[in-house]
């Protein structure tokens, strides 16, 4: 890691930094494979005890997760503690990755848990969210909370009105997880699934502001 890179962190963030990510790690970036650069992520947590992670992005996030879990520190550890991946609704291909992941004790974080509000129109998102009586973004979000993976999910809210409605998941994926809701739970996972290929290319399509 560069010095300078550190620096700025510290001086910008300071002790509010307790998590430092590889940011999009990806086979040709060469970061799964670049030994200085572990040993220097190795001395970053081992000096100023943040937790290292990384996130992944396209169709293979799930060997990337896996070549990541299998990286050791000299003393036999893991490298990374945490990682940020794309699951939702549309794209589940990580799942049993991220399963992995979680049971080796990593930290499981959830980014684009509504597919950029491509989950929204799914036609088995709004019947089932009209049914159980809540917003359709609340239940997307919730089939992902109530995942085997126990995962953190970043909300994307951008007004309170999207935040207030976004928390509601909370409650929802209890039910989803309990031994009543997991039926529902499995028709929204197979009502909804793409496969990887056809979610990242269409996900490539979208006009981005």
């Amino acid at each position: 890691l560069r010095s300078i890179q550190l620096r700025e962190t510290e001086k910008e963030l300071g002790e509010y930094v307790n998590l430092y990510q590889v940011h999009s790690a990806t086979f040709e970036s060469g970061i799964l494979t670049d030994e200085r650069a572990h040993e220097a992520l190795a001395k970053c947590r081992e000096e100023r005890g943040w937790s290292i992670g990384l996130s992944v992005s396209g169709t293979v996030q799930d060997e990337i997760i896996r070549t990541a879990m299998k990286i050791k520190t000299a003393d036999g550890g893991r490298l990374f503690d945490s990682v940020q991946c794309t699951f939702n609704v549309l794209e589940q291909k990580p799942g049993p990755a991220l399963l992995d992941a979680h049971e080796a004790g990593m930290d499981i974080i959830i980014k684009e848990g509504m597919a950029n509000g491509r989950a929204l129109k799914s036609d088995t998102i709004q019947s089932l969210a009209k049914k159980m009586g809540c917003n359709p973004d609340a239940l997307a979000l919730a089939a992902i909370l109530a995942q085997p993976f126990q995962p953190r999910v970043l909300s994307g809210a951008v007004t309170p009105e999207q935040l207030t409605s976004n928390l509601e998941a909370l409650e929802i994926s209890k039910k989803l997880a309990s031994e009543d809701g997991k039926v529902a739970l499995g028709e929204i996972m197979e009502g909804c699934r793409m496969e990887s290929e056809q979610y990242w290319y269409d996900r490539g399509a979208l006009a981005w502001n």
